[in-house]
Protein backbone atom coordinates (compact mmCIF):
# COMPACT_ATOMS: atom_id res chain seq x y z
CA UNK A 1 0.00 0.00 0.00
CA UNK A 2 1.94 3.23 -0.66
CA UNK A 3 2.20 6.11 1.64
CA UNK A 4 -0.40 8.96 1.91
CA UNK A 5 1.89 11.72 1.07
CA UNK A 6 -0.08 14.35 2.14
CA UNK A 7 -0.82 13.20 5.17
CA UNK A 8 3.00 12.16 5.95
CA UNK A 9 4.11 15.54 4.81
CA UNK A 10 1.54 17.41 7.62
CA UNK A 11 2.70 14.87 10.34
CA UNK A 12 6.48 16.05 9.25
CA UNK A 13 5.69 19.46 9.50
CA UNK A 14 4.11 19.02 12.76
CA UNK A 15 7.12 17.43 13.84
CA UNK A 16 9.61 20.06 12.57
CA UNK A 17 7.31 23.25 14.60
CA UNK A 18 8.93 21.52 17.69
CA UNK A 19 12.61 21.24 17.02
CA UNK A 20 15.01 23.83 18.43
CA UNK A 21 17.03 24.12 15.21
CA UNK A 22 19.92 26.60 17.07
CA UNK A 23 20.37 23.36 19.01
CA UNK A 24 20.81 20.97 16.20
CA UNK A 25 23.20 23.48 14.84
CA UNK A 26 24.12 26.94 14.85
CA UNK A 27 22.67 29.32 12.18
CA UNK A 28 20.46 26.57 10.85
CA UNK A 29 16.67 26.82 9.44
CA UNK A 30 14.34 24.51 7.76
CA UNK A 31 13.73 24.83 4.54
CA UNK A 32 10.85 23.68 2.50
CA UNK A 33 10.48 19.63 1.55
CA UNK A 34 8.89 17.59 -0.82
CA UNK A 35 7.80 14.23 -0.54
CA UNK A 36 7.22 11.77 -3.42
CA UNK A 37 7.02 8.02 -4.83
CA UNK A 38 6.88 6.92 -8.81
CA UNK A 39 3.96 9.22 -9.59
CA UNK A 40 2.74 11.91 -7.26
CA UNK A 41 4.56 14.84 -5.60
CA UNK A 42 3.66 16.71 -2.69
CA UNK A 43 5.45 19.63 -1.95
CA UNK A 44 4.45 23.17 0.08
CA UNK A 45 1.02 21.67 0.60
CA UNK A 46 -0.29 20.48 -2.72
CA UNK A 47 0.15 18.27 -5.74
CA UNK A 48 2.72 19.28 -7.91
CA UNK A 49 3.64 17.63 -11.31
CA UNK A 50 6.77 15.40 -10.59
CA UNK A 51 9.89 16.00 -13.21
CA UNK A 52 13.25 14.10 -13.72
CA UNK A 53 14.81 16.06 -10.83
CA UNK A 54 13.10 14.64 -7.94
CA UNK A 55 15.51 11.77 -7.81
CA UNK A 56 16.73 9.93 -4.51
CA UNK A 57 16.76 11.34 -1.20
CA UNK A 58 18.91 14.06 -1.54
CA UNK A 59 18.20 18.76 -1.79
CA UNK A 60 17.65 20.14 -4.91
CA UNK A 61 17.07 23.79 -6.61
CA UNK A 62 13.26 23.72 -7.30
CA UNK A 63 12.05 27.41 -8.73
CA UNK A 64 15.22 29.14 -7.34
CA UNK A 65 15.55 28.06 -4.01
CA UNK A 66 17.11 24.86 -2.34
CA UNK A 67 14.17 22.03 -1.21
CA UNK A 68 14.45 18.75 0.27
CA UNK A 69 13.17 15.84 -1.61
CA UNK A 70 12.64 12.33 -0.25
CA UNK A 71 11.25 8.91 -2.28
CA UNK A 72 8.53 7.85 0.15
CA UNK A 73 8.29 4.27 -0.38
CA UNK A 74 9.46 2.73 2.79
CA UNK A 75 6.83 3.52 6.52
CA UNK A 76 9.00 4.95 8.89
CA UNK A 77 7.88 6.54 12.56
CA UNK A 78 7.61 10.02 12.31
CA UNK A 79 10.46 10.85 14.61
CA UNK A 80 12.78 8.98 12.47
CA UNK A 81 10.87 10.16 9.38
CA UNK A 82 11.35 14.09 10.28
CA UNK A 83 15.13 13.52 11.06
CA UNK A 84 15.68 11.94 7.40
CA UNK A 85 14.17 14.99 5.89
CA UNK A 86 16.05 17.39 8.24
CA UNK A 87 19.31 15.76 7.14
CA UNK A 88 18.34 15.91 3.49
CA UNK A 89 17.37 19.91 4.46
CA UNK A 90 20.72 20.34 5.82
CA UNK A 91 22.19 19.45 2.54
CA UNK A 92 20.55 22.87 1.02
CA UNK A 93 21.49 24.46 3.82
CA UNK A 94 24.87 23.58 2.98
CA UNK A 95 24.91 24.84 -0.78
CA UNK A 96 23.44 28.08 0.32
CA UNK A 97 26.10 28.41 3.56
CA UNK A 98 28.74 28.12 0.06
CA UNK A 99 30.83 24.98 1.71
CA UNK A 100 33.11 24.03 -0.70
CA UNK A 101 33.78 20.51 0.20
CA UNK A 102 31.40 19.11 -2.37
CA UNK A 103 33.56 15.61 -3.28
CA UNK A 104 33.82 14.71 -6.80
CA UNK A 105 31.84 11.62 -6.24
CA UNK A 106 32.08 10.12 -10.36
CA UNK A 107 35.67 10.97 -10.20
CA UNK A 108 36.09 9.19 -6.75
CA UNK A 109 34.38 5.94 -8.10
CA UNK A 110 37.45 5.40 -10.41
CA UNK A 111 40.52 7.18 -8.42
CA UNK A 112 39.90 6.13 -5.09
CA UNK A 113 42.09 2.87 -4.27
CA UNK A 114 41.62 0.70 -1.64
CA UNK A 115 44.86 0.27 0.78
CA UNK A 116 44.80 -2.22 3.98
CA UNK A 117 47.20 0.23 5.66
CA UNK A 118 44.92 3.40 5.31
CA UNK A 119 41.74 1.54 6.31
CA UNK A 120 43.36 -0.60 9.24
CA UNK A 121 44.57 2.51 10.66
CA UNK A 122 40.82 4.57 9.89
CA UNK A 123 39.68 1.45 12.06
CA UNK A 124 41.66 2.01 14.94
CA UNK A 125 40.22 5.88 14.78
CA UNK A 126 36.75 4.66 14.68
CA UNK A 127 37.72 2.63 17.98
CA UNK A 128 38.99 5.86 19.37
CA UNK A 129 35.94 8.24 18.28
CA UNK A 130 33.53 5.33 20.00
CA UNK A 131 35.50 5.63 22.87
CA UNK A 132 35.54 9.86 22.76
CA UNK A 133 31.46 8.92 22.54
CA UNK A 134 31.73 7.46 25.86
CA UNK A 135 34.27 9.54 27.86
CA UNK A 136 36.06 12.64 26.23
CA UNK A 137 40.26 11.82 26.65
CA UNK A 138 42.48 14.59 25.55
CA UNK A 139 45.34 11.76 25.32
CA UNK A 140 42.93 9.98 22.95
CA UNK A 141 42.16 12.53 20.70
CA UNK A 142 45.50 13.96 20.66
CA UNK A 143 45.89 10.16 18.84
CA UNK A 144 43.30 10.41 16.64
CA UNK A 145 44.53 13.54 15.37
CA UNK A 146 48.09 12.39 14.77
CA UNK A 147 46.64 9.35 12.76
CA UNK A 148 44.30 11.39 10.74
CA UNK A 149 47.79 13.82 10.03
CA UNK A 150 49.33 10.80 9.38
CA UNK A 151 46.90 9.62 6.43
CA UNK A 152 46.16 12.78 4.93
CA UNK A 153 50.65 12.79 3.99
CA UNK A 154 50.84 9.33 2.65
CA UNK A 155 46.96 8.67 1.41
CA UNK A 156 46.55 12.55 0.50
CA UNK A 157 44.05 12.11 -2.19
CA UNK A 158 41.91 9.05 0.25
CA UNK A 159 42.13 11.02 2.85
CA UNK A 160 41.22 14.10 1.00
CA UNK A 161 37.87 12.46 -0.16
CA UNK A 162 36.96 10.56 3.10
CA UNK A 163 36.90 13.75 4.78
CA UNK A 164 34.87 15.68 2.14
CA UNK A 165 32.30 12.93 2.82
CA UNK A 166 32.83 12.92 6.62
CA UNK A 167 31.80 17.17 6.52
CA UNK A 168 28.96 16.26 4.05
CA UNK A 169 27.12 13.69 4.90
CA UNK A 170 28.83 13.28 8.99
CA UNK A 171 27.81 16.70 9.78
CA UNK A 172 24.07 16.20 7.92
CA UNK A 173 23.90 12.64 10.07
CA UNK A 174 25.07 14.71 13.07
CA UNK A 175 22.14 16.77 12.59
CA UNK A 176 19.76 13.81 12.15
CA UNK A 177 21.17 12.82 15.27
CA UNK A 178 20.68 16.06 17.14
CA UNK A 179 16.53 16.24 15.73
CA UNK A 180 16.18 12.33 17.15
CA UNK A 181 17.43 13.60 20.57
CA UNK A 182 14.81 16.13 20.83
CA UNK A 183 11.95 13.89 19.33
CA UNK A 184 12.47 9.97 20.34
CA UNK A 185 15.91 9.60 22.39
CA UNK A 186 15.26 5.97 21.61
CA UNK A 187 15.58 6.43 18.63
CA UNK A 188 18.58 8.30 19.02
CA UNK A 189 19.89 5.48 21.48
CA UNK A 190 19.41 3.08 17.71
CA UNK A 191 21.81 4.97 16.14
CA UNK A 192 24.02 5.39 18.51
CA UNK A 193 23.64 1.09 19.20
CA UNK A 194 24.48 0.90 15.00
CA UNK A 195 27.47 2.92 15.19
CA UNK A 196 29.24 0.67 17.53
CA UNK A 197 27.92 -2.36 16.16
CA UNK A 198 29.13 -1.58 12.36
CA UNK A 199 32.27 1.23 12.55
CA UNK A 200 34.73 -1.45 13.75
CA UNK A 201 33.52 -4.44 11.28
CA UNK A 202 36.10 -3.89 8.27
CA UNK A 203 32.83 -4.38 5.95
CA UNK A 204 32.33 -0.78 7.01
CA UNK A 205 34.58 0.46 4.69
CA UNK A 206 33.20 -1.23 1.22
CA UNK A 207 32.29 0.73 -0.26
CA UNK A 208 34.28 3.71 1.30
CA UNK A 209 31.47 6.49 0.96
CA UNK A 210 29.16 4.92 3.69
CA UNK A 211 31.50 4.93 6.31
CA UNK A 212 31.83 9.03 6.05
CA UNK A 213 28.62 9.26 7.83
CA UNK A 214 29.22 7.78 11.22
CA UNK A 215 32.50 8.55 11.23
CA UNK A 216 31.88 12.15 10.17
CA UNK A 217 29.27 12.66 13.03
CA UNK A 218 31.18 11.08 16.04
CA UNK A 219 34.44 13.78 14.67
CA UNK A 220 32.11 16.48 14.77
CA UNK A 221 31.07 15.21 18.24
CA UNK A 222 34.30 14.51 19.57
CA UNK A 223 35.61 17.88 18.12
CA UNK A 224 32.56 19.89 19.97
CA UNK A 225 33.68 18.26 23.44
CA UNK A 226 37.75 18.88 23.03
CA UNK A 227 36.40 22.57 22.95
CA UNK A 228 38.17 23.24 19.41
CA UNK A 229 35.14 23.40 17.55
CA UNK A 230 34.48 26.55 15.34
CA UNK A 231 31.27 27.09 13.04
CA UNK A 232 33.22 29.74 10.96
CA UNK A 233 31.69 31.89 8.38
CA UNK A 234 30.36 29.49 6.54
CA UNK A 235 28.52 27.48 9.36
CA UNK A 236 31.01 24.23 8.52
CA UNK A 237 33.12 21.98 10.55
CA UNK A 238 36.59 22.05 8.53
CA UNK A 239 37.38 18.67 9.02
CA UNK A 240 40.32 18.31 6.88
CA UNK A 241 42.07 20.85 8.67
CA UNK A 242 41.49 19.83 11.80
CA UNK A 243 45.21 17.54 11.65
CA UNK A 244 46.75 19.44 14.59
CA UNK A 245 48.73 16.94 16.87
CA UNK A 246 51.91 15.84 18.03
CA UNK A 247 54.58 13.51 16.90
CA UNK A 248 54.70 11.33 19.96
CA UNK A 249 52.10 9.13 18.97
CA UNK A 250 53.11 6.76 16.58
CA UNK A 251 49.94 6.32 13.82
CA UNK A 252 51.82 3.40 12.18
CA UNK A 253 51.30 1.08 14.88
CA UNK A 254 47.63 1.70 15.01
CA UNK A 255 47.49 -0.69 11.66
CA UNK A 256 49.31 -3.29 12.54
CA UNK A 257 49.60 -6.34 10.20
CA UNK A 258 46.81 -8.44 12.09
CA UNK A 259 44.59 -4.97 11.80
CA UNK A 260 45.47 -5.04 8.03
CA UNK A 261 45.05 -8.70 7.34
CA UNK A 262 41.29 -7.91 8.38
CA UNK A 263 40.77 -5.55 5.92
CA UNK A 264 42.38 -7.28 3.34
CA UNK A 265 40.48 -10.46 3.81
CA UNK A 266 37.03 -7.33 3.79
CA UNK A 267 38.98 -5.86 0.71
CA UNK A 268 38.90 -9.35 -1.39
CA UNK A 269 35.64 -10.06 -0.64
CA UNK A 270 34.76 -6.86 -1.59
CA UNK A 271 35.96 -7.06 -5.31
CA UNK A 272 35.05 -11.22 -5.36
CA UNK A 273 31.62 -9.54 -5.33
CA UNK A 274 31.41 -6.72 -7.10
CA UNK A 275 33.17 -9.25 -10.18
CA UNK A 276 29.89 -11.55 -9.15
CA UNK A 277 27.24 -8.57 -9.49
CA UNK A 278 28.72 -7.73 -12.97
CA UNK A 279 29.32 -11.13 -14.63
CA UNK A 280 26.38 -12.45 -13.87
CA UNK A 281 24.45 -9.52 -15.42
CA UNK A 282 26.46 -9.51 -18.59
CA UNK A 283 26.08 -12.83 -18.70
CA UNK A 284 22.08 -12.49 -18.29
CA UNK A 285 21.87 -9.80 -20.57
CA UNK A 286 19.34 -8.32 -19.97
CA UNK A 287 19.56 -4.88 -21.52
CA UNK A 288 17.84 -1.94 -20.46
CA UNK A 289 19.38 1.01 -22.28
CA UNK A 290 21.95 0.71 -25.22
CA UNK A 291 23.86 4.03 -25.66
CA UNK A 292 26.48 5.72 -26.33
CA UNK A 293 24.85 8.31 -23.84
CA UNK A 294 26.23 10.85 -21.33
CA UNK A 295 26.71 9.48 -18.00
CA UNK A 296 24.33 11.68 -15.55
CA UNK A 297 24.51 10.45 -12.15
CA UNK A 298 24.15 7.00 -10.29
CA UNK A 299 22.89 6.41 -6.81
CA UNK A 300 26.25 7.14 -5.55
CA UNK A 301 25.83 6.05 -1.46
CA UNK A 302 26.44 2.50 -2.31
CA UNK A 303 28.17 2.79 -6.39
CA UNK A 304 30.79 -0.11 -6.97
CA UNK A 305 33.60 0.31 -9.79
CA UNK A 306 34.28 -2.93 -11.06
CA UNK A 307 36.88 -3.37 -14.47
CA UNK A 308 35.06 -0.21 -16.76
CA UNK A 309 31.56 -1.23 -15.22
CA UNK A 310 29.57 1.00 -12.69
CA UNK A 311 26.58 -0.28 -10.69
CA UNK A 312 24.57 1.82 -9.14
CA UNK A 313 20.69 0.43 -7.07
CA UNK A 314 17.28 1.60 -7.72
CA UNK A 315 18.01 4.28 -10.39
CA UNK A 316 20.40 5.99 -12.81
CA UNK A 317 20.44 9.56 -14.76
CA UNK A 318 21.84 10.13 -17.99
CA UNK A 319 21.79 12.82 -20.54
CA UNK A 320 20.03 12.40 -24.35
CA UNK A 321 20.67 15.89 -26.44
CA UNK A 322 21.28 17.66 -22.41
CA UNK A 323 18.19 16.40 -21.30
CA UNK A 324 17.82 14.68 -18.38
CA UNK A 325 16.52 11.12 -18.49
CA UNK A 326 16.02 8.83 -15.74
CA UNK A 327 15.19 5.02 -15.36
CA UNK A 328 14.39 3.72 -12.08
CA UNK A 329 12.75 0.74 -9.79
CA UNK A 330 15.93 -1.57 -10.22
CA UNK A 331 19.02 -2.09 -9.56
CA UNK A 332 21.20 -1.58 -12.95
CA UNK A 333 25.11 -2.80 -14.26
CA UNK A 334 26.83 0.00 -16.02
CA UNK A 335 29.11 -0.59 -19.22
CA UNK A 336 31.03 2.45 -19.46
CA UNK A 337 32.97 3.49 -22.42
CA UNK A 338 34.94 6.32 -20.65
CA UNK A 339 34.53 7.89 -17.72
CA UNK A 340 31.56 9.70 -19.41
CA UNK A 341 29.79 8.15 -21.62
CA UNK A 342 27.50 5.18 -21.05
CA UNK A 343 27.96 2.34 -23.60
CA UNK A 344 25.71 -0.46 -22.10
CA UNK A 345 23.17 -0.94 -19.31
CA UNK A 346 22.53 -4.00 -17.51
CA UNK A 347 19.59 -5.02 -15.00
CA UNK A 348 21.34 -6.58 -12.10
CA UNK A 349 20.50 -9.83 -11.78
Amino acid sequence: MDIDLEKRYGQICEAIKTLDFDAVWKGFRPLKFALYNDTECFFDGHYIEKTADFCANTSIEYKGEMIAIWYAKTEMDIPKFTSCIVHEMFHGFQEKQGWNCFPNEMEALYKYRYSEENLSIKRHENKLLLELLEVFDQEKYRELLSCRKYRSEKFPYEFSYESCGEEIEGSANYVEWQVLRQLDENEAEKMIADMRKTMLQPEYFFPIRKSGYYTGTLLINAMIRAGGYNYGPENRPVIKQRLEAPDSVSAVNAGTKDEQAKVSEALASFMAESKKIVESSVAANEVVLTGPVTMGSVNIYDARCYNGYLTSRFFLMFLVNGEKQLIRGDNYVIKMKDEKTIEKVYRWV
